[in-house]
């Protein structure tokens, strides 16, 4: 088989966004993240989306999801970059407006 799990998945790393107020997820705030710029995407034990990618021996490519719509993603930042557990979450449009900053630099790890 040509397919197997990497065991690593992608993180964004992303400047100059704002978080806007959606309520609350399992007890916790829920921040809409708006705008920014993604400056790297990096491959990662971890990923937020707790999602691995897959590899392809044949190819020798890796493939998975960076970010997804709607997502509920815990962090311990919060407004301001004040330190608070909450959860952040990308919408659609946000996704594809971030996707056209990104300029290709790649890291391993953060």
């Amino acid at each position: 088989m040509d397919n197997f799990n990497t065991g690593t998945g992608f993180s964004i790393e992303l400047v100059g966004c704002r978080l806007e107020p959606r309520g609350e997820h399992e007890g916790l705030p829920l921040y809409e993240s708006l705008g920014g710029k993604i400056t790297a995407i990096a491959i990662v034990a971890q990923p937020a989306i707790q999602q691995n990618t897959i590899g392809n021996n044949a190819d020798r490519s890796i493939t998975g999801p960076v970010m997804i719509p709607d997502q509920k993603i815990f962090r311990n930042t919060g407004l301001n970059g004040c330190s608070e557990n909450c959860y952040w979450c990308f919408s659609k449009e946000t996704i594809a407006e971030l996707k056209e900053t990104f300029t290709g630099k790649i890291k391993i790890g953060h």
